[in-house]
């Protein structure tokens, strides 16, 4: 891994995650690059005339910015490269055209919007960097920090595991750490299992032998609070997931009508892509 990069908002959320960042940049050897956008809104005087300039708002950016990554730095276990970079740009379109550019092997985000630090509700903007780019994208929750990983969750559903699984970037995460793979797979009643589940788990089996994965099979109608009870009941490190068109993420990381389920995790999701 050479690059990391951590979108930054300024809030206490994007610290955190930035920090972890910078400690895993730091395992790696690796750069990291602190991104913030921002949407131009110009209040206008009564005269007609703008408050602030499009550059005083990049300056303004890019001040706030080397603030944010003074305060990163002294925060990391040892000092690493640490790039900024500040444009006015929807956070998504930002973010895409920067990855086309660096070629980055992971995003690094902490939990946003009004009601992360209470509710560890990911914002929207983190579930549409995960849906429309192809990076990596780590989910780190505000009292998360980085440890080396010791034990991975992999949550397969062993639906066309040889298409979608990405079997190269898991098995390089599970090498760089050394650590144990678990495999979690949620089934919602106790009916016998599609032939095709059957193939597929047989197929993810032969993939990743070579690990000695344990797998694990929990009986829930509640996926989230499942993946969240094994992690902790596990002390598992990092959550594996592939975000597919059965919505995942959203249901990994948004509330139950019933509790906030993720209120008490530590555990990062790692989101790879098929």
């Amino acid at each position: 891994m050479k690059k990391i990069v951590a979108p930054v908002d300024f809030s206490e959320a994007s610290a955190s995650a930035a920090i972890f960042a910078g400690n895993l940049a730091a395992f790696y050897g690796a750069e990291l690059l602190l991104y913030h956008s921002y949407e131009v809104a110009i209040p206008v005087s009564a005269f007609g005339y703008p408050f602030v300039t499009p550059h005083e708002m990049q300056e303004a950016a890019n001040y706030e910015l080397e603030q944010f990554k003074q305060r990163v730095q002294a925060a990391l276990r040892r000092t690493i490269t640490i790039n900024t970079f500040s444009e006015s740009a929807i956070l998504t379109d930002g973010l895409a055209e920067l990855c086309k550019q660096q070629q980055p092997d992971m995003i690094v985000m902490g939990l946003s919007g009004k009601n992360a630090l209470t509710r560890l509700v990911v914002g929207s903007n983190t579930i549409k960097v995960i849906r429309q780019l192809t990076c990596p994208v780590l989910v780190v929750p505000p009292k998360a920090e980085f440890i080396p990983v010791r034990k991975v969750c992999f949550a397969c559903d062993y639906e066309k595991v040889v298409e979608t699984t990405p079997i190269g970037p898991l098995k390089k995460l599970l090498l760089d750490f050394n650590a144990e793979l678990h495999v979690l797979n949620i089934i919602f009643d106790e009916s016998a299992a599609p032939a095709e589940k059957v193939l597929d788990g047989m197929y993810i089996n032969e993939l990743l032998k070579e690990f000695r994965p344990e797998y694990h099979t929990l009986l829930s109608s509640d996926v989230t609070y499942s993946i969240n009870w094994f992690a902790e009941k596990e002390k598992i490190d990092w959550i594996v997931v592939i975000p597919k068109k059965h919505n995942l993420v959203e249901r990994l990381f948004s509330r139950s009508k019933t509790q906030e389920l993720i209120h008490h995790t530590h555990t990062p999701v790692l989101c790879m892509h098929e």
